[in-house]
C-alpha cells in the first residue's frame, strides 16, 4: 500500500470513521486518498481537499467483499481492492469506510526519491498528491497543500510521515 496508518497526533489515537458509497466505474484500494464528488466518493486528486483514506470496502449491507468486483471473479478473490460497477451509485451502493480524522498518521509513498526537494523530508512542510496513493514530492513547501508533513518514516526512509492538513470536513 502506498500509505498506510502508522499512528496519530493525539493520545487515544482512534480513527474517525465514516461510510460513503463509492463512484461508479473506480477502482479503490484499501488506503486510498479519497474525496468526495457529487454526492459519492472518488479517488483523491490534485489540489482537491481531502475525505479521508479508505479503511475497508464493504456491501451495502455492511458485510465485506468476497470478491474483486471484476465480472467472473472467483469468490474469495477480493484482497483490498475492487471495482464497483457503472451503476453502483443507484444500484449495488458499494460503499468505504473512510478515515475523515486530520489526527491519523500516514507513512506516505512519494513520486521520487524524498529529499530531492528542499524540505520534504522535514516536519513542518507540505505536499499535494500526485493521485489517490502516491504524494508529489516536488510540491514539498510551507505553504498550503493537501498533507502536512513531520519528516521521514523512520521504519522506511523512502517514504514520508503525513496527516490530511486540507480536510473536506475540517477545515475547507
Amino acid at each position: 500500500m502506498a500509505f498506510s496508518a502508522i499512528g496519530s497526533l493525539v493520545p487515544y489515537g482512534g480513527p474517525v470513521l465514516r461510510r460513503e458509497i463509492l463512484g461508479a466505474s473506480i477502482t479503490v484500494t484499501v488506503m486510498d486518498s479519497v474525496k468526495l464528488a457529487s454526492g459519492f466518493l472518488a479517488l483523491g486528486t490534485t489540489g482537491a481537499t481531502v475525505l479521508g483514506h479508505v479503511n475497508g470496502i464493504v456491501m451495502k449491507s455492511g458485510l465485506g467483499m468476497q470478491s474483486t468486483g471484476v465480472a467472473g471473479a472467483a469468490v474469495g478473490s477480493y484482497v483490498g481492492t475492487f471495482l464497483t460497477s457503472s451503476d453502483n451509485t443507484t444500484v449495488l451502493q458499494t460503499a468505504a469506510e473512510v478515515d475523515i480524522s486530520q489526527n491519523t498518521l500516514y507513512s506516505a509513498e512519494v513520486d521520487v526519491a524524498i529529499a530531492t526537494t528542499t524540505g520534504s523530508n522535514l516536519a513542518g512542510y507540505r505536499m499535494d498528491l500526485v493521485d489517490e496513493d502516491t504524494l508529489d514530492e516536488s510540491t514539498a513547501a510551507t505553504t498550503t497543500a493537501q498533507y502536512g508533513t513531520w519528516g521521514v518514516d523512520p521504519s522506511n526512509s523512502a517514504q514520508a510521515v503525513v496527516n490530511i492538513f486540507e480536510s473536506s470536513v475540517f477545515n475547507t
